[in-house]
């Protein structure tokens, strides 16, 4: 399976003379619900939808009370999860230092395993128009689309003629 791309002008908003050049924007076909998981897993396993449910449930809920604890929650070869935490206001002293005011936000970031790490690094590529050549001019997304297509100066044709 290939990973589906489109490519978008970019300008650079340090160097704002200067062209915009095209850059791949990975494309998502669609999003994938734990429902539709739960239920490709059913349907090719011994696992009931409601067996699979309340164990997904329960993982799911143990991985955010680990991560709670201040715990790196590993999940094998697909990765691990961590909190971070963003300071908004440091200060000149530790003493000076207080959590409600210096803290801006916690995050929680993934890191891949082995097997995403894998996965991207044999990751073919497709531009998602078909019918088209890699590299032309059609795949090419306008970063200032004209707000008004179609609504040229020139006089439309009568249709009585």
């Amino acid at each position: 399976m290939s990973q589906k791309y489109v490519l978008v002008a970019r300008k650079n908003p340090l160097k704002p003379l200067e062209t915009a050049k095209f850059y791949a924007t990975a494309h998502s076909n669609r999003k994938v619900d734990t429902d539709e998981v739960i239920k490709r897993i059913s349907e090719r396993s011994s696992y009931s939808i409601g067996e699979l449910k309340g164990c997904i449930t329960e993982f799911l809920l143990e991985i955010k009370n680990q991560l709670e604890l201040g715990n790196i929650v590993i999940l094998g070869d697909l990765g691990r999860f961590r909190v971070t935490i963003v300071t908004g206001t440091a200060t000149e002293t530790a003493k000076e230092f207080k959590a409600s005011s210096c803290i801006k936000i916690s995050r929680v970031r993934f890191h891949p395993g082995s097997m995403l790490m894998d996965m991207c690094k044999a990751m073919k590529y497709s531009l998602i128009k078909a019918g088209k050549e890699e590299g032309d001019d059609d795949d090419v997304v306008d970063p200032n689309p004209n707000p008004n297509p179609g609504g040229g100066d020139e006089e439309a044709p009568d249709p009585t003629v």
